[in-house]
């Protein structure tokens, strides 16, 4: 073999970088969930269900070997990563700006409540659910801008560079993530599916993202 070509061999294709994965773990179920309020309410609680769903994703997440336990002041969010922490001997770390999406005066109220009761409300948001905002609330291009500025100083935070971080958030935090993970257009929020007590994962490096699974269920 020439000196060329083993210079060529011992080059790298791909040179390795560090990468971050992030384990995003949604919530427990909630008695708003199951009547299918809108929320932002930091003091809900979880359900039986909810508790039982936070110890099966506890159980899941701990092959995943994670590192650091993210979580937000959310009650909902602190019960469900209490497990995990217990699993694990690991003390979770309250990190603000990954709140819920504030939904102001819609508060505890259901899309057909609206719907009936402040229809020029209601159809106005259809119209652009997008940009549209509920009154005293904010927009889901603002809640996804919002979590993207947290995002990048999460990543940008070298005490968690490389590190297996098992997040405990809600649904609008994960499918936030996931857009700007992938570089996909906000009006594609909707479009993914994260039940509670599910599991997405994505992998972080300098010049890009990849999503390894989305919204999976333990069993």
């Amino acid at each position: 073999m020439t000196t060329e070509k083993a210079e060529e061999k011992k080059e790298e294709l791909h040179p390795l970088e560090t990468v971050t994965n992030i384990l995003l773990i949604r919530h427990g179920h909630t008695e708003a969930t199951q009547q299918g309020l809108l929320y932002s309410d930091a003091s809900m609680a979880m359900t039986e269900k909810g508790h039982a769903q936070a110890l099966a994703a506890a159980k899941w997440a701990t092959r995943f070997k994670p590192d650091v336990i993210i979580t937000g002041k959310a009650v909902r969010v602190a019960e469900s990563a209490k497990p995990l922490a217990e699993l694990t001997g690991l003390t979770p770390v309250v990190v603000h700006g990954f709140e819920e999406w504030q939904v102001g005066e819609w508060e505890g109220r259901t899309y057909l409540d609206i719907k009936k009761n402040d229809p020029e409300q209601y159809h106005e948001w259809c119209a652009d659910p997008t940009n549209n905002a509920p009154p005293g609330g904010e927009s889901i291009d603002d809640l996804t801008v919002r979590i993207g500025k947290s995002l990048q100083q999460l990543l940008g935070n070298e005490e968690y560079a490389g590190k297996n971080i098992a997040m405990v958030t809600h649904s609008g935090i994960i499918r936030s993530i996931i857009l700007h993970a992938l570089d996909i257009p906000v009006g594609n929020f909707w479009r993914l599916a994260i039940p509670t007590g599910s599991i997405s994962r994505v992998n972080f490096s300098k010049n890009f993202a990849t999503l390894q699974f989305c919204g999976v269920l333990p069993d």
